[in-house]
């Protein structure tokens, strides 16, 4: 009797479970997309070194190019094309606070790899959120290389619903973010202080870098005139690496601030904000014209987790600065053949921003 009741416990369990992920993950779409394109290249240039050297300095970049997989469950608004290739998540639909759904579950998680103007990135973004009837829970992921923006945050809202088209939500947001955003680790070790005073430029490449120069007279080989003095510079083996100051500065040392950057940041360690958020949506969807508009704004903030001294409320001079992401979709048919849209996207995390726009006309011919 006892094996009995185990047995019917599990594979009741086991059905329950099975009927939960099938829920989950009903309907459901994997998608995934290829785009490359040629850069734009720049006109040839060079520069001559202090000992007459003429050296190419164009930039040849190679094809920007993108990949993206991702799976996501999340349900079409009207005025989206069903029948269209997923080839990358909606924004606004993940960043407005209702869905095509009353209630119920929605997620998304999407990887994307590639090459921009040269440089290489990868971009990572999970999503989840619960809509209820008056309230809303979610959480997200973003891994930004572009804009160098990462964190994971998570949220709680009442919503209430104004009519049939507007819904205004209050709450908390709590995000997670590893680096000290707003502070410029080599802007302090140049400037200073009250605490710390000021080093010179070249401190850091002794120092830091371990680069060594030596000061020598340049004489005009025509006329066998001084030209004056400058610096050649070094590495740690002795070997040549800049024939002037102008030459490291502009080549060399950008190299060394962008590490010295990377490694103090890495050193003052991550944070972690509650802030309040408001958001208010709307959305009116007619054959001829829609709209589907989100604004979210996060007016104060506290500080929980991290340095106080490198948190972005020390830059900033207090915990009351605003934080915001506004857009939508608008779109309207002027003739039975002829429509017009444009899709909006702004965002301001701490110091960074991201915008993003769209126009665009359709002729049905």
């Amino acid at each position: 009797m006892k094996k009995l009741l185990l047995i019917l416990l599990l594979v009741t369990s086991v059905s329950a479970n099975a009927q939960f992920l099938k829920d989950i993950f009903k309907y459901s779409t994997l998608y995934g997309a290829y785009t490359q394109t040629d850069p734009i290249q720049d006109n040839q240039s060079f520069y001559v070194t202090q000992d007459n050297e003429l050296i190419e300095t164009t930039e040849r970049n190679p094809s920007d190019f993108m990949v993206t997989y991702g799976w996501r469950k999340i349900a079409f608004f009207q005025y989206e094309n069903r029948e269209k290739f997923v080839t990358q998540t909606n924004n606004v639909g993940t960043k407005s606070n209702i869905g095509n759904i009353n209630k119920g579950l929605e997620w998304l998680v999407e990887y994307s790899k590639g090459r921009r103007t040269g440089d290489e990135f990868e971009n990572h973004q999970a999503f989840v959120r619960y809509l209820g009837k008056y309230y809303l829970l979610k959480a997200e992921y973003l891994q930004n290389e572009i804009l160098d923006l990462n964190y994971i945050s998570g949220e709680a809202r009442f919503r209430l619903p104004i009519g049939k088209k507007l819904s205004l939500s209050v709450g908390a947001i709590y995000r997670t973010y590893d680096k000290a955003y707003g502070h410029n680790p080599i802007q302090l070790y140049l400037q200073g202080n009250e605490d710390v005073p000021g080093q010179m430029w070249w401190t850091l490449a002794y120092d830091y870098a371990g680069h060594t120069d030596q000061l020598y007279e340049m004489i005009d080989p025509f006329t066998g005139q001084s030209l004056g003095y400058d610096y050649q510079w070094f590495n740690a083996n002795g070997e040549l690496l800049a024939a002037s100051d102008a030459d490291y500065r502009n080549s060399i040392f950008e190299d060394v601030v962008n590490q010295y950057n990377e490694e103090q940041l890495d050193l003052i360690g991550g944070f972690a904000d509650v802030s309040a958020i408001i958001g208010l949506d709307f959305y009116h969807y007619r054959k001829n014209f829609w709209a589907h508009i989100y604004g979210n704004v996060l007016p104060l903030h506290k500080l929980v987790e991290g340095d106080e001294r490198y948190s972005y409320g020390t830059y900033n001079g207090s915990d009351d600065w605003i934080d915001y992401q506004y857009g939508g979709v608008v779109g309207f048919k002027i003739t039975k053949n002829i429509g017009v849209f444009t899709e909006v996207q702004i965002q301001k995390f701490w110091d960074r921003k991201l915008e993003a726009i769209k126009a665009g006309i359709n002729i049905k011919l």
